[in-house]
């Protein structure tokens, strides 16, 4: 399971720097790719251990699944907003781009990671999903 989230964040992903690289070169934009990299790797990097500790609660009581759920959604939302305001204070990036890349990301990653808790459970109950 945590492999095919891998795989499944990978190629999302995949699909998201193609539609802001074609975005970018249609319109003529000047992509502050600093920024959007760095608002795509942080929560990346962010996602990978909270979707294996959620990943590992499954098989466990509701109880410890959704403390691994929502305080891992904690966790992460708290890392990625002192990263940002540590570079905010220390850098020279622009604010809105790194922000909305940030947040980007961040929504994309607990879309993919929602689908793949929702279809475990749904397989888990014997639903079709």
């Amino acid at each position: 399971m945590f492999l095919d989230f891998l795989k499944l964040l990978g190629l999302t992903l995949s699909v998201v720097w193609l539609l802001l690289f074609g975005w970018g070169y249609l319109f003529g934009h000047s992509v502050l790719l600093r920024e959007i990299i760095i608002g795509c790797l942080l929560p990346v990097v962010c996602f990978i251990p909270g979707f294996y500790a959620v990943s590992k609660t499954l098989g466990s009581s509701w109880k410890t699944f959704l403390i691994a759920v929502f305080g891992g959604m904690l966790i992460r939302l708290v890392c990625i907003a002192t990263v940002f305001i540590l570079m905010v204070m220390r850098t020279q990036f622009h604010v809105s781009t790194l922000l909305f890349s940030l947040m980007g990301f961040y929504i994309v990653c607990l879309i993919v990671e929602l689908y793949f808790v929702g279809r475990r459970i749904a397989y888990k109950e014997g639903m079709p999903g």
